[in-house]
């Protein structure tokens, strides 16, 4: 268990800022912090403590830090700061990416379903040959990023999950034998096909077991840190316009328990998985400072990590 101070931490980076020297990398490595367990609150010393599993890191092929051990990410000061600012008094208070089908595409792929239909069913195995025409009907599709800098690491690591995430349901990636995509699955249960046309919604979300906390709510425990994958089915019109249901049918519902459920198996194959499930855990860090008042009862005005602060996330493409 490693116990790292963000309030002696944020003011030995305003110092360095201040002072021109860098910030030295087992600080933003958050001291080689994996996950986040704790959250400790000291208002006699004005100290906010997170504690966690950590050890040493080496740089894997994609230069990402990964635990000499484990292989896990190690947790990442900039998304800790990007994360606090959104959750901060007047700021969003939540943040999310989406990926979405223009409604001219939705448009031309209702209509070519429809012509599909009345030429009767397919042949067997070509359901996946089908799919790749509806794909190119669809065509490009727009990305909106929100509650986080578009050039930030989170705003990466939120998208990639995001996207890997839906490659994985229709088969273009693969996700292991524990999670069949959305066709296998349809070939596996027959009986649940359904032949209307409708928009299959998938995504991903924090899952935690429980936030347990003190009487006096200076000292909590976060149990179960996960990531659940939700889904929905979508009506769709002719004109492209998309409804929400509220609902999901069978298969659609049996690919993302099948991903909620495996999910840490795909963190372990896949660095992106886990960055996700840091990111959430950090996010977590920053709403229960937010709105349990924890930076109030330390006295501590977020400094250097505060959204006007001096201290810069790195940005990217």
């Amino acid at each position: 268990l490693r116990l790292v101070s963000l309030t002696r931490l944020e003011a030995e980076v305003s110092r360095r800022v201040a002072a021109g020297e860098p910030v030295v990398e087992s600080m933003k490595k958050l001291a080689g912090l994996s996950q986040i367990k704790y959250i400790f609150v000291y208002p006699e010393s004005n100290e906010i403590v997170i504690a966690g599993p950590a050890e040493g890191w080496k740089y894997d092929a994609n230069g990402v830090a990964v635990g000499s051990a484990s292989g896990k990410p190690a947790l990442q000061l900039d998304d800790l700061v990007t994360v606090l600012r959104t959750f901060s008094p007047g700021a969003r208070q939540m943040f999310g990416c989406s990926i979405d089908p223009r409604p001219e595409g939705l448009k031309a792929v209702k209509q070519f379903v429809t012509e599909s239909q009345n030429a009767g069913p397919l042949a067997a195995g070509g359901a996946k040959s089908w799919a790749n025409k509806l794909g190119n009907k669809l065509g490009r599709q727009d990305i909106s990023i929100y509650g986080v800098p578009s050039n930030s690491h989170v705003a990466r690591v939120i998208l990639e999950a995001d996207y890997k995430m839906k490659l994985i349901g229709i088969g273009k990636l693969e996700g292991g034998s524990n999670i069949p995509d959305y066709f296998e699955l349809t070939q596996k249960h027959p009986e649940f096909a359904s032949s209307s046309v409708e928009a299959l919604r998938w995504w991903l979300s924090m899952k935690y077991d429980a936030v347990l906390h003190s009487p006096d709510r200076t000292a909590f425990e976060i149990a179960g840190s996960s990531v659940q994958c939700k889904s929905e089915n979508e009506h769709l019109k002719d004109s492209g316009e998309r409804v929400h249901t509220g609902k999901a049918e069978p298969i659609n519902d049996m690919f993302a328990k099948n991903f909620t459920e495996h999910y840490s198996e795909l963190a372990t194959k896949d660095p992106v998985f886990a960055d996700l499930q840091s990111v959430f855990d950090l996010a977590l860090v920053a709403a229960l400072i937010d709105r349990e008042d924890l930076d109030g009862k330390a006295h501590w005005n977020r400094g250097a990590f505060a959204p006007n602060g001096d201290y810069r996330v790195a940005s990217y493409n």
